[in-house]
Order: structure tokens, then C-alpha cells, then sequence
């Protein structure tokens, strides 16, 4: 689906979300700069087009990681300044232990079907110490917004999407948003899979949400992963 999608995914990115995307993106990059040293080597995952990969690369050698080969064709065509492109599963990741200072994604956690699998993975990957920030659409906890929201992404949305692309695929992408859990759940995940300080940082009312998370030093890192 995302083979499919991948020519116009950042213009319809930019319509639904009303612009928004661009700033979640810039805030998931700073939480990033704010937990790596300049330089450190940052795995994007799910790297899409290579929109938060470039917001990151001003000052840290990224590698992207997509299944998608469009999507990393027009990474490559944008010309982002990446040190790699490798086409791979979140849960295949073909990266040594503790290979990345940081790992970061953008919008991609609602299309895992095995969330704990790719916080393992990611965990796997990032050395002692290091981040794990993930950026994705949630929905308000104010019930108020939450009708809004859900009246938004249920009918609004994929009538933007359908004007310019494939309708059905982005009815798929608004379906994936009831799949991901609750914040406070997604925590207990991240901290399951070998990782500390879990915490979700709500953005724009709630409409979409940045966790951070820190991989465990030492004998505590093995005793969660394993």
C-alpha cells in the first residue's frame, strides 16, 4: 500500500493534517538532538520520504530503514542527506547490537502489528543509554476533542486523501489509528522491551503524541529484554 502512496505521501500528509506534521516532526528531531551527542549515529525508522531523516541529518549521520522501496526511492530523490538507505522489518532489523546512539520514528508505530517486537528490536539496536523516540497520531483524551477527532479522521480525512490519491488506502491509514494503544499503554510496552523512563509527551491537544524512552545500562537491560 505504501508503494502506492509513496509519490504524493508528504502533500497528503500536509493536507490532513492541516500543516501540523512538519512541526510534530521538528519537535521528534530537537528530543532527538537533546538526547545524542552531535554526530552520534541515529537510525530513522520507517524512514518514509526522508522528512524527519533530513531534520535530523544537520547533526547526526542518519541511516533510514523502510520495507517500502518507493518510499526509500523518493528518499533518495529529495536528496536528504542520509549516511544509508536499507530496505528492512522493524522486527528484521540488519544492524549489529547497540549500533545507533539513538532510533526514531515518524508516524509508523500504528502500522506494527507487534509493538513489543519492534521496542525490542529498536532496543536491541541502540546502545546503553542511548533514545528511542517515536511520533505518532493519537487521539485528545478530552471527550469533547475526542468527538471532533474521531468525526476528523473518520470522514474529513479520507475525503482530502481521496481528492488527490487513493481513497481506500488512506481509509487504511485513519483504521490504523484505533489500533494503536492508549499512551499510558504504550509506555508499559516501551518499558517492557528494555527500556526506562517511558514517557509520552502530548502535542496539539492530544491529537498526536511523542514518546521518549531510554534503553537500560547494563545487567538491567538484560534482565527486561529477557
Amino acid at each position: 500500500m505504501f508503494d502506492d502512496v509513496a509519490e504524493r505521501y508528504d502533500l497528503l500528509n500536509d493536507v490532513i493534517s492541516l500543516g501540523l506534521d512538519r512541526w510534530w516532526r521538528r519537535v521528534a528531531a530537537r528530543a532527538v538532538a537533546d538526547a545524542t551527542a552531535p554526530g552520534a549515529r541515529v537510525l530513522d525508522l520507517g524512514c518514509g520520504t526522508g522528512r524527519l531523516g533530513a531534520l535530523m541529518a544537520g547533526r547526526a549521520r542518519v541511516v533510514g530503514v523502510d520495507v517500502s522501496q518507493a518510499m526509500l526511492a523518493r528518499a533518495r530523490d529529495a536528496a536528504a542527506p542520509f549516511a544509508g538507505l536499507v530496505q528492512a522489518s522493524a522486527f528484521r532489523l540488519p544492524f549489529a547490537d547497540a549500533s545507533f546512539g539513538a532510533v526514531a520514528s515518524g508516524f509508523v508505530l500504528r502500522n506494527l502489528e507487534d509493538l513489543g517486537g519492534a521496542f525490542r528490536e529498536m532496543a536491541r539496536v541502540t546502545a546503553p543509554g542511548g533514545a528511542v523516540v517515536a511520533l505518532d497520531i493519537t487521539g485528545p483524551s478530552d471527550r469533547r476533542l475526542r468527538r471532533l477527532f474521531d468525526a476528523y479522521f473518520g470522514t474529513v480525512a479520507p475525503a482530502l486523501g481521496g481528492l488527490i490519491e487513493r481513497r481506500e488506502a488512506y481509509c487504511y491509514l485513519v483504521r490504523s489509528l484505533a489500533q494503536l494503544p492508549s499512551p499510558p499503554e504504550l509506555c508499559t510496552l516501551l518499558e517492557g522491551a528494555g527500556l526506562a523512563a517511558a514517557h509520552a509527551r502530548p502535542l496539539t491537544w492530544g491529537t498526536a503524541t511523542l514518546f521518549t524512552a531510554r534503553v537500560r545500562q547494563g545487567t538491567d537491560r538484560k534482565k527486561a529484554s529477557g
